[in-house]
């Protein structure tokens, strides 16, 4: 799966939605994309503002499904936001090296 760092400082943040547009034209199955996972801030602004894209951009049928690495640790209820693109997509990265990494989001086309 082809891993995208630029989200990770390189784009500044009023950028990022355009961005992963950019990317969802090209790629064809799945990515996914190395952000700031906020161990100074408690939380990453630019991480925030893909998820943020990352809603619209599933609910405008833009993307299939996307969750974080750090989901492999949660236990996940069915009301819960990531429930059912972890239980469809789970099994597609369940070997992957960063499954589990805070700073990387998982995106299915």
């Amino acid at each position: 799966m082809k891993t995208y760092k630029e989200f990770h400082g390189e784009v500044p943040i009023t950028e990022i939605g355009k961005r992963l547009r950019e990317i969802v034209r090209t790629e064809k199955k799945n990515f996914k994309i190395l952000t700031g996972y906020g161990s100074t801030t408690i939380y990453s602004k630019s991480k925030q503002a893909a998820i943020t894209s990352l809603i619209k951009m599933k609910k405008d049928g833009l993307i299939k499904a996307f969750f974080p690495g750090e989901v492999k640790y949660k236990t996940l209820y069915p009301n819960d936001n990531y429930y059912d693109d972890k239980m469809n997509y789970g099994n597609l990265v369940k070997n992957d090296p960063d499954y589990g990494n805070e700073g990387i989001i998982f995106i299915f086309v």
